[in-house]
C-alpha cells in the first residue's frame, strides 16, 4: 500500500473515531401516572422522562419520534444528536397500581455545544421561593395550609437528589404581587419581578418560583351532613387536582428562561376528616401524595435539564491586588487551575426607567489558585485596579 494512501486512511480513521466514541449507552428510569387505564399514554410519558434522565447523564440532546402501531407505542425511539440517529429500547416496565415504571436503554451522542464546554462541569445554584396558593380555601381538605412553604422545600430536595444543580430553599420570599396574572404581573416600580434583587441577596444564579393553581377536589363533599359525608368517604375515586405553574429566571438579568404547567389528578383515598398536612409521612402514603411526588420528580428533572447548558456565573465579592474572590467553590465543582472569563456588570435603564443588568465581556481571564467549599480565589495577570475589575463583576464559564 502506498505511504500516502496509508496516511490518508489513518487521517480518515482518526476523524471517524470520535463519531463512534461519542455514542454512549445509558440505562434510565422513567415513571408516570396511569389515567383511565391508558397504558400507552403512561408508557409514552414515562419514556420521555427516562430520556430526559439519560440526556442529563450523558450531556446530550435528543429528539424523540414516537410511533403508534396497532394501538401500541413502539418501544424503539429515535434519538437525534448532531444529525445522527441512535436507537433506544424499553427493556422493562412494571405497573404498580396506577403508576408505571419503565427502564429504557438509550444510545445518545454527546452534544458539542454543551457537553464539551466547561458549563456542564459546574453545579449552578438555584434559589427556590415560596409557591403561593391561588385559592387558599382549597387547602382546608387535609389541612394543607403549609403547602406554600413545604412544596418548594420538597422540590429543592428533589433537585438536589438529582445532583446536577444546587438548590437553596427561600420559601419565606413571595415574588408576585398579583397571583392571577403571574408571571406577567408588575411591581409598583413597573418591573415584572424583583428576581435580580432576590438573586443577589441569596447569592444564586437562578430563581425558581411557582404558583399553585389548583388543589381542589373534583368530587362532591358534604361537610355539614355527617351521614352523607361518611358515605362519601367510602367512594373509591375521590379525585383531587394538583396544578402548579413553575417559572425559572436568570438571577442576573431577570429574564424568564422556562415555564411549565404540571397538571395531575390523584385520589384522596383517606377520610375527609383527616388533617394530614402537606409533606407529612401520612401524606406521601395516600394516592394523591404519590401523584404529587411524581410531579415533583418530573419538575426537578425538567429544571436540571433546562439549566444544564446555561452558562455558569459567579459574583466577584472581594479584590486584593491581582487576586479576586468569587462566590463559588468546590461545592459547585470548581477545581484549582480552572479558568474563567471576567464580565463587567452595568446597570442600564429601559424605556420605563426600570433598572436592567447588562454583562459585558472584559476580555480578561482568571485562573483559580485556591478553592474553598463556598468560594474560590483566582489570579489575574496584572493588578485588578489596572484592569478595572471591581466587586460585583462576575466570572463566566460558557
Amino acid at each position: 500500500m502506498p505511504p500516502l494512501f496509508k496516511q490518508l486512511l489513518l487521517i480518515t480513521c482518526l476523524f471517524a473515531m470520535p463519531l463512534i466514541a461519542l455514542a454512549k449507552s445509558v440505562d434510565a428510569v422513567g415513571e408516570a401516572v396511569i389515567y383511565d387505564d391508558d397504558l400507552v399514554d403512561a408508557r409514552y410519558r414515562a419514556t420521555q422522562q427516562a430520556i430526559k434522565q439519560a440526556v442529563l447523564e450523558s450531556s446530550a440532546r435528543v429528539r424523540v419520534k414516537d410511533e403508534l402501531r396497532n394501538g401500541d407505542l413502539d418501544s424503539s425511539l429515535e434519538i437525534r444528536s448532531e444529525a445522527r440517529v441512535q436507537k433506544a429500547h424499553i427493556i422493562s416496565e412494571v405497573r404498580k397500581g396506577d403508576f408505571l415504571t419503565v427502564v429504557a436503554r438509550i444510545d445518545v451522542t454527546a452534544d458539542s455545544q454543551c457537553s464539551t464546554g466547561a458549563t456542564s462541569f459546574y453545579r449552578k445554584t438555584v434559589g427556590i421561593t415560596g409557591f403561593e396558593l391561588q385559592t387558599p380555601q382549597q387547602a382546608s381538605l387535609g389541612a394543607l395550609s403549609n403547602i406554600s412553604r413545604e412544596l418548594p422545600k420538597d422540590l429543592a430536595a428533589e433537585i438536589n437528589k438529582k445532583g446536577y444543580l444546587k438548590a437553596l430553599a427561600a420559601t419565606n420570599i413571595a415574588i408576585y404581587p398579583d397571583i392571577i396574572n403571574a408571571p406577567s404581573s408588575t411591581n409598583t416600580n413597573g418591573s415584572l419581578t424583583n428576581v435580580t434583587q432576590i438573586g443577589e441577596r441569596l447569592g444564586v444564579q437562578y430563581i425558581l418560583s411557582g404558583i399553585i393553581r389548583d388543589i381542589g377536589e373534583v368530587y362532591l363533599r358534604f361537610p355539614n351532613d355527617k351521614k352523607t359525608k361518611e358515605a362519601a368517604d367510602q367512594k373509591t375515586d375521590k379525585e383531587r387536582n394538583f396544578v402548579v405553574d413553575i417559572y425559572i429566571y436568570d438571577g442576573f438579568s431577570g429574564a424568564l428562561l422556562f415555564e411549565k404547567r404540571y397538571s395531575e389528578v390523584g385520589n384522596w383515598d383517606i377520610s375527609d376528616h383527616a388533617r394530614v398536612g402537606f409533606g407529612s409521612a401520612k401524606f406521601w402514603t395516600i394516592h394523591y401524595g404519590k401523584v404529587v411526588d411524581q410531579a415533583l420528580k418530573e419538575s426537578a428533572l425538567d429544571t436540571s435539564e433546562k439549566l444544564r447548558c446555561q452558562p455558569f456565573i459567579a459574583n466577584i465579592f472581594r479584590i486584593e491586588g491581582n487576586r479576586i474572590h468569587i462566590s463559588a467553590g468546590s461545592l459547585s465543582g470548581i477545581k484549582q487551575g480552572d479558568k474563567f472569563s471576567v464580565y463587567r456588570r452595568y446597570e442600564v435603564f429601559d424605556k420605563m426607567q426600570a433598572t436592567q443588568t447588562q454583562l459585558n465581556n472584559a476580555n480578561i481571564n482568571v485562573t483559580i489558585k485556591q478553592v474553598q467549599p463556598n468560594f474560590s480565589i483566582g489570579e489575574l495577570v496584572v493588578d485588578a485596579q489596572i484592569l478595572n475589575v471591581q466587586q460585583q463583576d462576575v466570572v463566566i464559564a460558557w
